[in-house]
């Protein structure tokens, strides 16, 4: 046992120590039962096999990256609580720009460090205007705020990023911020080589076309935006990876390097010097993202070795790297992408050659033919077919090592990737050196474009082997979680006017409406991934931004075959797009009618109730809602969206019949919703009322509510209760519950 032992603790003491740094930074943060565990457990270890300078170095390192740890997180905290209990109160604050600011809506946020008027420490800042660069000092008066929370299922947890990006509250600020002093000269030189870089890898490119946009993620990583398909191959087949700057990435510029001096007869120790600055520059002028400032660290260690003539352990370049982010910043072992990039390298240093055996059969020898007689072709091909092994080994415990987290923490798993990864890399390598290539060009413009226009075909290659892998049946495998039951539906929070709902009942899934753009980007494709939904049916309720804004995305991560229009025809941009697109990707739309049933599942249909003015393009959108009822295992919802009372008085003139259990409306932008004259005919239990802050009509009315709540009408103000979830039990009861506040109302026939 004691043998067994000592040999890993021998050859990998970094990364025994670096595993005694991680259980102290996780007792410093609060997890003490798990971090003491694992401390026990490694420091037990280390005690038997009797190696007392690693245990020694293992403590120091453990008590360094704790404690350092916990001076940052507890007054990190204390200003939590502080920003708490202060409830917005106004401040002039000064601060410095830590992060590049990123648009948001007609405005900006970045990190920042407080310099004065607050605790001092990090925030998320939320300006207006111009944004500053990054490194200038600014200020403005605005108030102090708690983190946002979660406000429906499966949306992403912004408190618990911003909390390990060490920030402790967000700043709000009520006007433009003053630029008190530009960023320093380095952080300006910095900016300018970083947009020279970015110009100089799709020089002779479209700027807005998807091979642009492939080569920046791929050489920058920069996600692509507005490109929801493409995110979507490369997701599906495990190779999402390739758009972020990362270990790969760093090791390629490396490889690409030393063929250059290898060419050049540059001897092996001067090259070794030359290809870490090569690195050091790659990682510098992508803005030094923390996945390939890891990956600089492991590099130079490895290299390292090599010029003092030891031989390199990939293990315990990992342990070292893992320790320097530990006591530099304890936050990011709590990080998705951290764990990640630590997990898949471990485990191909673990992994990699137990896996590369049964690879084996793809470097089979001629066995009566002398390894000196080959020849060139067959020695390339055999070289060839040893670097394949090889790849996939690696490529295979890397999937097996990532799948675990991936699993824990997205509820995914490619199954596909552990081909498609390693194939992938070949035109990855080619981009990146033709990048290169067109970047030391830069001084013949005509050259560089041309080796851009080449370097954009490899990208489309890129693109068209993701796609092909994503579309193996059975490729990739997603988890549900988070589904309030087994049919259900639920109401999101988008706000800012908008909205939507998804109804998931006997396996079958459909959308009404799909809110705004960045409401479907931010909170309904994630909730429906996190939940594993993949509805093919929209149905949309009226031509207004705020609700079928996020279709076109729609149509581009979700198999959507059949969209539900209002009308015929509008004004609206979006409306129009849409329509383009169906006719693009052969989506069946049909104009919504009454009296007919609209199935949906065994056990759910709905139905129009009220058909707009197909002709009178002229009206706000709100004049122009399609009401639908639907009717799910015995109960009924009506969704009115932001029908005001025109459009109520119009559905009691028809003298149909409208009762519903359940209402699900927004508000109208100039009109009163839900009418007493209405609310009387429809008979509900529950209302679903929408909400947003500003504009002041998409406010629910107090006064309103309490009338409702007089006449035994259940209030769910979505202001309070964030997302709604309506679950038909098996009892046959109509749960509805709030995510946010867990309000809960039980309905019983």
């Amino acid at each position: 046992m004691s043998v067994t032992l000592r040999h890993p603790v021998e050859r990998h003491p970094l990364l025994w120590t670096a595993l005694l740094a991680v259980a102290a930074v996780a007792v410093a943060d609060g997890h003490v039962v798990v971090g003491a565990g694992m401390g026990v457990v490694i420091l037990a270890i280390l005690l038997h096999v009797r190696r007392t300078d690693v245990l020694f170095t293992a403590v120091a390192c453990a008590a360094l990256a704790g404690g350092l740890h916990a001076s940052r997180v507890i007054p990190q905290r204390e200003a939590q609580r502080m920003v708490q209990a202060a409830d917005g109160v106004l401040a002039n604050v000064t601060a410095r720009v830590a992060t590049q600011p990123k648009g948001t809506g007609g405005g900006w946020s970045a990190l920042v460090e407080i310099e004065s008027g607050g605790p001092a420490g990090k925030v998320w800042w939320l300006g207006f205007g111009p944004a500053p660069g990054k490194g200038a000092l600014i200020g403005a008066r605005g108030r102090f705020l708690p983190f946002p929370v979660r406000r429906n299922p499966g949306e992403f947890d912004m408190a618990g990023w911003l909390f390990r990006q060490g920030a402790w509250g967000r700043f709000e600020a009520n006007g433009l911020a003053r630029t008190l002093e530009p960023p320093s000269w380095q952080e300006q030189a910095a900016a300018r080589a970083q947009a020279w870089f970015r110009d100089a890898v799709t020089a002779g490119l479209d700027p807005l076309g998807q091979d642009a946009a492939v080569i920046r993620a791929m050489v920058l990583g920069e996600m692509p935006q507005d490109e929801d398909v493409l995110i979507e191959a490369y997701r599906a087949s495990g190779t999402l990876h390739v758009f972020s700057v990362s270990g790969m990435h760093v090791a390629m510029v490396g490889v690409i390097v030393w063929w250059v001096l290898k060419m050049c007869r540059v001897s092996r120790r001067p090259a070794i010097f030359v290809i870490i600055l090569a690195m050091i520059g790659y990682v510098w002028i992508t803005g030094a993202k923390p996945p390939s400032v890891r990956s600089l660290v492991m590099a130079g260690v490895v290299l390292g070795a090599f010029l003092l003539r030891l031989r390199p352990d990939l293990l315990n370049a990992l342990g070292l790297a893992l320790v320097a982010a530990l006591i530099g910043d304890g936050h990011l072992i709590f990080q998705v992408g951290v764990q990640l990039s630590f997990g898949v390298v471990a485990a191909i240093g673990i992994a990699a050659g137990l896996l590369r055996k049964h690879f084996e059969w793809m470097e089979t020898r001629e066995p009566y033919l002398p390894r000196q007689l080959y020849g060139f072709w067959r020695t390339v091909w055999l070289r060839i077919r040893q670097k394949s092994a090889s790849a996939m080994g690696a490529s295979s415990a890397a999937s097996f090592g990532s799948l675990p987290l991936t699993f824990w923490h997205f509820g995914f798993a490619s199954w596909v990737s552990i081909l498609a990864s390693p194939l992938i890399g070949i035109p990855v390598f080619v981009l990146m050196a033709l990048a290169l290539a067109a970047t030391a060009l830069a001084p013949f413009p005509a050259v560089r474009e041309q080796v851009n226009r080449i370097n954009g075909r490899v990208a489309t290659v890129c693109t068209k082997m993701a796609t092909a892998f994503a579309a193996i049946p059975a490729g990739s495998t997603t988890i549900a979680r988070g589904r309030p039951g087994e049919n259900f539906l639920v109401i999101y929070d988008t706000g800012h006017g908008g909205g939507s709902a998804c109804l998931h009942d006997g396996g079958t899934s459909v959308l009404f409406d799909t809110a705004h753009r960045a409401g479907f980007r931010r909170t309904v494709l994630p909730s429906l991934r996190y939940m594993a939904l993949r509805p093919q049916s929209v149905v949309l309720s009226h031509p207004d931004a705020g609700h079928l804004g996020g279709t076109a995305e729609a149509f581009d991560a979700l198999p959507i075959r059949q969209v539900l229009m209002p009308v015929e025809r509008a004004r609206s941009p979006v409306f129009r797009e849409i329509e383009a697109l169906s006719q693009d990707r052969g989506v069946v739309t049909t104009v919504g009618l009454p009296q007919v049933h609209y199935p949906v599942s065994s056990d759910a249909w709905f139905e129009v109730i009220h058909r707009p003015d197909a002709h009178n393009q002229n009206v706000l959108a709100d004049e122009r809602v399609m009401v639908t009822r639907l009717h799910w295992r015995g109960w009924r919802v009506l969704f009115t969206s932001d029908a005001g009372l025109a459009t109520e008085r119009a559905m009691l003139r028809a003298g149909g019949d409208l009762q519903a259990d359940v209402i699900v409306a927004g508000r109208h932008s100039q009109d009163d919703s839900l009418g007493d004259d209405f609310l009387a005919a429809v008979q509900p239990r529950a209302i679903v009322a929408g909400h947003a802050d500003f504009p002041e009509a998409q406010r629910v009315p107090e006064d309103w509510m309490a009338a409702c709540e007089s006449r035994g009408i259940r209030v769910f103000h979505q202001g309070h209760t964030g997302a709604v979830t309506l679950v038909a039990e098996e009892d046959g009861s109509l749960v509805i519950r709030g995510f946010l506040d867990g309000a809960e109302l039980r309905l019983r026939r």
